[in-house]
C-alpha cells in the first residue's frame, strides 16, 4: 500500500485587492510569448493566455501581486518598450477583485539557483494526444472512451474507476497496436526544448502518467528523462486482456511519485515543479513547490499557482524563474 505523501511546507501570502491584466496584441510572431515572459517577474504571474487566429496573436498576463497602479508598475514600463519594438498594441487594466481561486496559499518557490525536479504529466501535456483514446480507436470504442476521459479529467468521475472502465474496452486487441500507437504520438510543441534545457541546467526531469508505460517508455528513453512512472497494460498470449498490472497511478499515485522522485533526485519538495492538465494532477500540483496548470481543465486551474494557456510547453522555463541569460548560456 502506498503511504500518503507528507504535507508540503507552505508560506501564507496575503494578496492585495487589486490585480492587473496586461494584454499585448498584433501580428503573429514566433516565440513572442517567451519574450514577453522574459521581461516579467514571473513570481507575480498567475495566468498566461495565448490566442492565435488568422495571423493575429493576443497574449494576456494576469498579475497577482500588483501593489500599485498598473501603469506605474515595473511590468508596464518594461512591456511598453517591448511592445513598441515588437509593433504590438499594449493594453492594461486593474481588476477590482481577483478571482477567488487566485486568493490562496502561495507555495514556497524554493531557493534561487538550487537543483530542481520538474515533474510533467504526459497525456495532453508532454504529448498532444490521450494515449487511451488512440488505443480505443483501434478497438472501435474511441467515442465512448473519449467521453469517459473528459469526465475523469474534469473531476466528474473517479480516475481509477474510469481507467478500469476504459481499459476493459481494449480487451482482445493485439499487442502490436502498442507499436502503432507509439508511432501516432507526437510531442507538444516546445516539449523537447523544455526537457533539453532543464537537463543542460542539471535539473532532474520526471514524467508521471495515468496512461501506459508500454507506450511512453521509448519516448522517455529518447528524451533522457530521469524518472518515469505510469500504468502497465496486461498482455497475455500476444493480446491485451482489458486489465492492468501492478499499482494504479492515479491522483494519489502522481503525488506520491513527486515525493519519491524528489527524494531520489536529492531535492527538497520546495524545489519541485509539477505541470499537468487534469483533475488527477491536483494533488501533485498542490504538493509541489510550484504547480503549473498547462491548458488545463478549470478544476486544476483553480488550485494551480500559475495557469498557462499556450501552444508551447517550453514557456514553462520562464515561469520557473529562468531568465533569458540562463537560456542563452546553454
Amino acid at each position: 500500500m502506498q503511504k500518503s505523501p507528507p504535507e508540503s511546507k507552505r508560506l501564507t501570502l496575503t494578496l492585495p485587492t487589486v490585480s492587473a491584466s496586461i494584454t499585448l496584441s498584433g501580428k503573429f510572431q514566433h516565440g513572442i510569448t517567451h519574450n514577453i515572459l522574459g521581461h516579467l517577474n514571473t513570481l507575480e504571474v498567475s495566468e498566461v493566455t495565448e490566442k492565435v487566429s488568422a495571423g493575429e496573436i493576443s497574449i494576456t498576463v494576469l498579475l497577482n501581486n500588483s501593489t500599485k497602479e498598473v501603469k506605474s508598475s515595473d511590468h508596464y514600463a518594461l512591456l511598453k518598450d517591448f511592445a513598441q519594438l515588437s509593433h504590438l498594441a499594449l493594453d492594461c487594466s486593474e481588476i477590482d477583485t481577483a478571482p477567488m481561486h487566485r486568493i490562496r496559499v502561495q507555495r514556497d518557490q524554493g531557493s534561487e539557483g538550487n537543483k530542481r525536479l520538474i515533474l510533467l504529466d504526459v497525456d495532453s501535456t508532454l504529448i498532444q494526444q490521450e494515449v487511451i483514446e488512440l488505443l480505443a480507436n483501434k478497438a472501435g470504442a474511441g467515442a465512448e472512451v473519449a467521453e469517459i476521459t473528459t469526465a475523469a479529467m474534469s473531476g466528474k468521475l473517479d480516475f481509477a474507476a474510469a481507467l478500469h472502465a476504459r481499459v476493459k474496452l481494449l480487451n482482445g486487441l493485439p499487442e502490436s497496436v502498442l507499436d502503432e500507437v507509439r508511432n501516432e504520438v507526437s510531442l507538444t510543441p516546445g516539449a523537447r526544448e523544455l526537457v533539453n534545457a532543464l537537463k543542460q541546467l542539471n535539473h532532474c526531469v520526471g514524467i508521471v502518467s495515468g496512461g501506459f508505460i508500454d507506450v511512453i517508455s521509448p519516448l522517455a528513453t529518447e528524451l533522457q528523462i530521469d524518472y518515469v512512472r505510469a500504468n502497465k497494460l496486461e498482455v497475455k498470449d500476444g493480446k491485451l486482456t482489458g486489465g492492468l498490472e501492478g499499482p494504479i497511478i492515479d491522483r494519489a499515485g502522481k503525488a506520491q511519485s513527486l515525493f519519491d522522485f524528489a527524494k531520489n533526485c536529492g531535492v527538497d519538495i520546495a524545489d519541485t515543479v509539477a505541470v499537468g492538465d487534469g483533475a488527477n494532477d491536483i494533488d501533485m500540483l498542490k504538493s509541489a513547490g510550484l504547480g503549473i496548470a498547462f491548458n488545463a481543465k478549470p478544476i486544476l486551474q483553480s488550485v494551480a499557482d500559475i495557469s498557462l494557456n499556450s501552444t508551447h510547453l517550453d514557456t514553462v522555463l520562464f515561469l520557473i524563474g529562468l531568465s533569458k541569460k540562463d537560456l542563452a548560456a546553454i
